[in-house]
């Protein structure tokens, strides 16, 4: 992608929006936790952790919910069902740490912003839209070493409405091939109208590069 309105507009909160030192630390944290256990922690398990009271660890919660989607909650409750980039819940979009550990990303392109956000060599697989074939990516030191479809693609709305996690995400996905990626579109037409142009993986991810790195150092992973 010379990457497209979307990607520049609905990563925008990741890259740009400030948070107060205590959202932070709670943002981290939690993202800590998820690489250490593979889940995400209980109110309870950051209180000890962090040394903070429950109702600041919830108001953080909440401060974080009204950002944008840097955290989403099973309503009325505070259970996290999503923290930007990361789904708690299975999606096709599964990214493997080093370790063996599983994660699952919210859309394609955070799966492919993942491993540079938290500095880790990744193996992310996938499948296509369209075809349901597997993908596969292996990126390591920043760069993607793999590919299992040289000509993968993706594509995604080019305006999201809050919350992405419900309205954008499950429409950012990959495709094996720009055929593929044009046939799926023409078919789901009446559903997704403002999609944006397809882009390939290999011109995209410098720019998805740059976006997730930022937001790994705002969060200290880099």
């Amino acid at each position: 992608m010379a990457l497209n309105d979307s990607l520049q507009e609905g990563q925008r909160m990741e890259c740009e929006c400030e948070l107060k030192p205590e959202e932070t630390e709670v943002l981290s944290s939690i993202f800590r936790f998820i690489l250490k256990h593979g889940k995400c922690p209980t109110v309870e398990e950051l209180r000890l952790s962090l040394k903070r009271s429950d109702e600041e660890i919830i108001r953080a919660f909440d401060e974080l919910e009204k950002k944008g989607d840097f955290l989403l909650r099973k309503k009325g409750t505070q259970e996290i069902v999503s923290i930007y980039p990361v789904s708690l819940t299975s999606t096709e979009h599964q990214v493997f740490l080093e370790d063996g550990t599983r994660l699952f990303a919210m859309c394609a392109v955070d799966a492919l912003g993942m491993p540079i956000m938290f500095n880790k060599n990744v193996r992310v697989v996938s499948r296509c839209e369209e075809c349901k074939s597997e993908m596969v990516f292996e990126i390591k030191n920043e760069e993607i070493m793999f590919m299992s479809h040289p000509d993968a693609t993706i594509c995604s709305p080019r305006r999201q409405v809050y919350p992405a996690a419900e309205t954008c995400c499950p429409f950012v996905n990959f495709f094996c091939s720009r055929k593929h990626a044009d046939e799926w579109i023409a078919r789901n037409s009446g559903l997704i109208n403002n999609i944006n142009p397809i882009v390939s993986v290999q011109q995209g991810f410098p720019k998805i590069k740059a976006c997730w790195k930022r937001y790994g150092e705002m969060l200290g992973f880099r």
